[in-house]
This record gives C-alpha cells, sequence and structure tokens, in this order.
C-alpha cells in the first residue's frame, strides 16, 4: 500500500493532465510503481476558481469510473492545492471540508516559490481554529523558507505538516532542490510525499523510485510511514499522532552550508 496525497490527474482542468487518455496513463505508472490511493488536487488559486469542491468531486467520480472500466486497480480521492489567501479562507470556513484532501481536516497549500505570502501566520491561525491541519506543499521548493529553513521549523512547530515530492528526492527538480529534502529529511521535518504528477515525462505519477531512495538513505521504515502510515491518516480524517511526527522534530534547524568543511591535512592539500 502506497498512498500519493499531491496529483495532478484529473483532465483538462490546470497545467496537469492535458485530456482523460493522459490521466488513465498516469494511472497506470502510478500503480505500475506501488500505488494503491491517489489524492487528486489540481490547482485553486482564489475564491473565484470555476473550478468548485463539487466539481472536482464530480470529476474524481468520473475519472474513477473510467479506471474500473480499464481494470486500473486505483482508490480516487478529491482534494485542492490552494494558494490560500483570505477569500479562499472564507469559502472554507462555509464548508470545512472544501478542498481538503480526500474530504479531510488536512488542507494542501502551496506558496509562492520565491516569497511566502503576506499573513501566512494568521492564515495558518485562521484554519487551525477550524480544526484544519495545514499541510505545505513542496518546502524544498520554496527558496525564502531554504534561506531561513528556521522559519519552516517554527510553522511545523505550530501544528503544520510538510509534503515533499518525489521527483525532488530523484533529481528532478534539480541539485540544489535535491540538496534542500535531503536536508529536511535528516531533521525529520518531511511529513508526507507526493507526486505531484503533471505529466507522463519527468514528472509523472511514479513514486517507486522515491521510495527506493527513502529506504537506502533513511530505511524501510522511514519509506513506510511517509508512504502509507502517516497518508493514511489523511484518508481516516484521523489526527496524526504527535508520536509519529512532531516529537521527532529537532530544537534547531542544522543547515550543510552553515556548516564549515574539515580541515585538510598535509598530504590532502597535496594529493586532493
Amino acid at each position: 500500500m502506497q498512498i500519493d496525497i499531491h496529483s495532478h490527474i484529473l483532465p483538462g482542468v490546470d497545467d496537469g493532465s492535458k485530456d482523460l487518455e493522459t490521466s488513465l496513463a498516469l494511472l497506470k505508472i502510478a500503480v505500475a510503481g506501488g500505488t494503491t490511493d491517489i489524492i487528486a488536487t489540481p490547482h485553486v488559486l482564489d475564491a473565484n476558481s470555476a473550478l468548485t469542491w463539487d466539481a472536482i468531486q464530480y470529476r474524481v467520480e468520473t475519472l474513477q469510473k473510467e479506471a474500473n472500466q480499464h481494470h486500473i486497480p486505483i482508490r480516487i480521492y478529491p482534494g485542492a492545492e490552494t494558494e490560500l489567501n483570505w477569500d479562499l479562507l472564507e469559502l472554507i470556513r462555509e464548508n470545512r471540508s472544501s478542498f481538503c484532501l480526500a474530504g479531510s481536516r488536512y488542507l494542501l497549500m502551496e506558496m509562492p516559490s520565491l516569497a511566502l505570502p503576506p499573513h501566512l501566520d494568521e492564515l495558518i491561525y485562521e484554519l487551525q481554529l477550524m480544526e484544519i491541519v495545514p499541510v505545505l506543499a513542496h518546502p524544498e521548493r520554496q527558496m525564502q523558507l531554504m534561506e531561513q529553513p528556521q522559519k519552516l521549523l517554527e510553522l511545523l512547530k505550530k501544528g503544520c505538516l510538510t509534503q515533499c515530492n518525489g521527483g525532488s528526492l530523484t533529481g528532478v527538480f534539480g541539485l540544489k532542490v535535491h540538496d534542500n529534502v535531503h536536508m529536511l529529511l535528516n531533521q525529520a521535518m518531511i511529513c508526507f510525499m507526493g507526486s505531484d504528477a503533471h505529466n507522463l515525462r519527468h514528472r509523472n505519477s511514479d513514486l517507486q523510485g522515491a521510495r527506493e531512495k527513502l529506504t537506502a538513505y533513511w530505511g524501510e521504515g522511514t519509506a513506510q510511514e511517509i508512504l502509507t502510515v502517516r497518508p493514511n491518516y489523511i484518508l481516516e480524517n484521523k489526527m496524526l499522532p504527535q508520536e509519529l511526527f512532531a516529537e521527532r522534530l529537532p530544537a534547531l534547524v542544522v543547515c550543510p552550508k552553515n556548516e564549515k568543511p574539515a580541515k585538510k591535512g598535509f598530504f590532502a592539500r597535496i594529493f586532493g
């Protein structure tokens, strides 16, 4: 069992799958890579988006029927990747499960890649008043958070969770992002993983390579927790126990770039 909590598999709604044929192919790739459950998370940028929660649910039901007819053994759930703002917050307040992952209490939030949104702490606080758990999408790709990782740690200690991309671990997004996700995983600051699948090429729905790297570097137990145990709490709409994530967070973030390299000896200086 492997659960993908972030994917753009709904056809023709955002910059993800362009048509039904692509969506079905992505589902087949996911199954071949060991995924049994996948959450469709199309972009929802504002309250005026034409993609309503009802529309997402309907499109997921339609895609599930197509998958069943094509004998693709996977369960598909509705969700969204939200760019949180005050207007969208009010829309969620009207229906607390709107745009949440699998209709649960967990909300996937994407932040601009360069700068953190204004009033981020206040928005998160308002969500938590509604008993919604913010899940920060691919923080390893958010430049400001990676320049100030202590800020990310503060958000996690306030109750936020994180989701990294499988492609970040396998090098799809470049060396810098690869190093970022290693730093976060080394310090137990990644809670979930998702494919963030968009197309059939380099950003597809295969999580097998990422799982293999998780297992090789951090062990099968960590891979199982990130890809199965923790995301199952989302599907069951249960609170994630503190001992599975929050209690493992570090007191301070240690950034490798701030560590002084070991001093080379005489022969090392000569022979490199």
